[in-house]
């Protein structure tokens, strides 16, 4: 009598199916020769593949096994893109599920080491998103540059901010330049996450990226999937504005605009690692210019071709996150164990560990050296 395996669990074949792109049902059942009735049932938790079917499954999805037969009790919050279009409803799923992978690997890391606690003040934001004005946004960017100690000095690197301040960021290819990241809250763990995009980026594009899913972190931690959809515009405006109040404070920036020239803004983005474009908008918010001024600013800026790429962006290299990976190789390297044995204790397979973590490809096949002592010939 045939048997399907008993604990395997259809969601995580959906989950699996949306993290490689495959749009549907009929995709993934062409890739293993079985009938869409049949992915369906696995799915829907009808019908339990056969062990060679599960086989089957890991080697198409680039899986190990064990990921197939493990569910998951995590509370995850409402994930935040900066574009619903229906065409990037695929791209969404996909990288969706990136950010449900990140919460996982870093739930098997606490076992084996404490990451830095969450410093983000529970009253930040008081009342409901639609409630904010322009002065509440400024108010709660400058309330958390105190809580972190920042000033109103420039931030030099945003990514490793955040990661100092516990939240969790990882960056990917997202093989659209439509989506920038994403962000959301694990709620089991009360630990935020951000992903953000790899493609095409620069220094201070990634400065922007990261302090916009900061400020979806701390103003709509309470948002739901509803109300996101209903005011998406009002939503991304106010993380807009949340980036722009962090990264160029209202009390400090201004005094050091002596004139609004490209040729200045130039030498404020060396300073403040903000690009052109957004300091213009800044100047906008603060009413330091105006929009005729603002226009013809950005004609200029269309001229000089800073479109496909502002002064110093092919300078600056890109600043990644490290938290995570810093993590792993304290855990191999202080804690004295084995690759492998870490590996054991992911359902997601080396692959995937390795690019969200930002460890190199290969890492956790490559023994480490062995260390050899040198004669003292002196």
């Amino acid at each position: 009598m045939r048997t399907g395996v008993p604990n395997f669990v259809g969601s995580r074949l959906t989950e699996a199916r949306a993290a490689r792109g495959i749009s549907s049902r009929k995709a993934l059942a062409d890739l293993i020769d079985k009938a869409p009735s049949t992915v369906s049932r696995w799915e829907e938790g009808e019908l339990q593949p056969e062990p060679a079917a599960v086989e089957q499954l890991a080697q198409v999805l680039n899986l190990p096994v064990p990921y197939f037969l493990v569910g998951s009790s995590r509370k995850q919050g409402t994930s935040f893109f900066r574009s619903l279009q229906s065409a990037l409803k695929m791209h969404r799923g996909m990288q969706k599920v990136q950010l449900s992978w990140l919460m996982e690997i870093t739930d098997a890391l606490e076992e084996f080491a404490e990451l830095p606690g969450v410093q983000l003040p529970a009253d930040i934001c008081d009342g409901g998103f639609l409630a904010l004005r322009d002065e509440d946004i400024e108010r709660a960017a400058m309330r958390l540059r105190e809580e972190w100690g920042l000033g109103s000095k420039p931030i030099l690197n945003v990514v490793r901010t955040l990661e100092d301040a516990g939240i969790v960021v990882a960056s990917d290819l997202m093989e659209t330049t439509k989506l920038d990241g994403l962000s959301g809250w694990d709620e089991s763990s009360a630990r935020p996450f951000i992903l953000l995009a790899s493609d095409k980026q620069s220094f201070a594009r990634r400065q922007f990226d990261a302090a916009h899913e900061l400020g979806h972190i701390v103003m709509h931690r309470r948002v739901g999937e509803a109300d996101l959809e209903k005011h998406f515009r009002t939503i991304e405006d106010q993380a807009h504005r949340f980036a722009a109040a962090f990264l160029l404070p209202a009390d400090q920036y201004p005094l050091e605009v002596a004139e609004v020239t490209l040729w200045s803004l130039e030498r404020l983005k060396s300073r403040w690692k903000v690009s052109i474009k957004a300091q213009i908008v800044r100047l906008k918010q603060l009413n330091i210019i105006d929009e005729e001024h603002a226009v013809r600013l950005y004609r200029a800026y269309s001229a000089k071709g800073y479109s496909k790429g502002e002064p110093l962006d092919d300078v600056w290299e890109l600043q990644e996150p490290s938290l995570l990976s810093d993590v792993i190789h304290t855990i191999v390297e202080v804690g004295d164990t084995a690759k492998q044995e870490l590996l054991e204790h992911f359902t997601l397979g080396a692959s995937d560990i390795e690019r969200l973590t930002r460890l190199p490809r290969g890492w956790f096949a490559n023994e480490p050296a062995r260390v050899v002592r040198l004669r003292d010939y002196r």
